[in-house]
């Protein structure tokens, strides 16, 4: 009877970790982001997203068209010529911290000059095409007690487009780290250029409660040929509460880190299935000690953790 109890309970558990295991732990559908608008300009230099003068620079903007918040977007380009000829294949990626159902975010791909064997293949550029590659879904909720009180300014100094204003931390968390993404347009409302701020606040000067701060931005790369075509711009607010640990970086790009909803669930279930194959093998294994018909079974093994 004994022998008959552990192989059931031993069926039972495998049947319930069995699904468990078959769950892939993988990104979300990239149909969740969608590519709204983009342009295209050759680098005049080496700066903040172009690798080198001659570059090919794509920016544009996605939005979260799924019901999920998103981070860790990339997406993939192709510059054609008018003949509808490849000419350079790329990849780049979303400036996307933790991105809410509906919100926009800029993004860029670098073409390098050296991606083809024609120097100048950059100038025969036609049309250039960008698909989503990957999107990653997240459990964190952004911080939202950081608000803007006035209309952010813009003015044209020099020759160089440049907005900015004042955040004001409205909520009850003090922020380690603070950074802004702007995103400008012409005025069709395609985007033309894009700017990522450093940090306007750090864990060595955080953001108190009912403090304020500031930051500016400006195109980044470009700034002098965007300037004459920028007629508007949008701006999201990214932030840290005090005590996270910093941002990994991609090109000075603040990134999310990684997500507790993400830790990876296979380790655990390999161990428990471990644990409970051991202490169904035991109870195989122990002799009876005559035939107490009394005798108490052993407690089954814990259950699995569900998913």
């Amino acid at each position: 009877m004994k022998k008959t109890i552990a192989v059931v309970i031993l069926a039972v558990l495998i049947l319930a970790v069995f699904p468990i295991l078959l769950v892939p732990n993988v990104k979300a559908s990239a149909s969740e982001a969608r590519v709204l608008s983009k342009s295209w300009y050759i680098a005049s230099s080496s700066g903040t997203l172009a690798s080198s003068a001659g570059d090919l620079v794509v920016v544009g903007e996605l939005q979260n068209v799924g019901s999920s918040f998103i981070q860790n977007v990339t997406v993939s380009g192709t510059a054609l010529d008018a003949n509808g000829t490849t000419l350079a294949t790329a990849q780049g990626f979303a400036f996307v911290f933790e991105t809410p159902p509906g919100q926009k975010a800029p993004f860029v791909i670098d073409f390098p000059v050296s991606s083809a064997s024609n120097p100048n293949w950059a100038s025969s550029v036609a049309s250039v095409t960008v698909t989503v590659l990957s999107v990653t879904d997240t459990a964190i909720v952004p911080y939202s007690g950081l608000n803007v009180p006035e209309q952010p300014f813009s003015f044209n100094n020099s020759g160089t487009y440049e907005t900015g204003g004042t955040i004001i931390n409205n909520g009850t968390e003090t922020i380690g780290y603070i950074w802004v993404v702007t995103t400008f347009y012409n005025s069709a409302g395609t985007v033309v250029g894009l700017n990522f701020t450093d940090y306007v606040n750090t864990p060595n000067a955080p953001l108190l409660p009912g403090h304020p701060t500031r930051w500016i931005a400006t195109p980044a790369d470009n700034t002098l040929q965007l300037t004459n075509e920028i007629s508007s711009f949008s701006y999201v607010i990214d932030s840290l509460p005090l005590g996270s640990s910093t941002p990994n970086q991609n090109t000075s790009t603040p990134k999310a880190s990684s997500s507790p909803s993400q830790f990876p669930l296979l380790p655990i279930i390999v161990v428990v299935v471990i644990v409970v194959v051991a202490v169904v093998a035991l109870m195989l294994l122990r002799k009876p000690k005559g035939t107490q018909s009394s005798q108490t079974p052993p407690p089954p093994p814990p259950p699995p953790p569900t998913a």
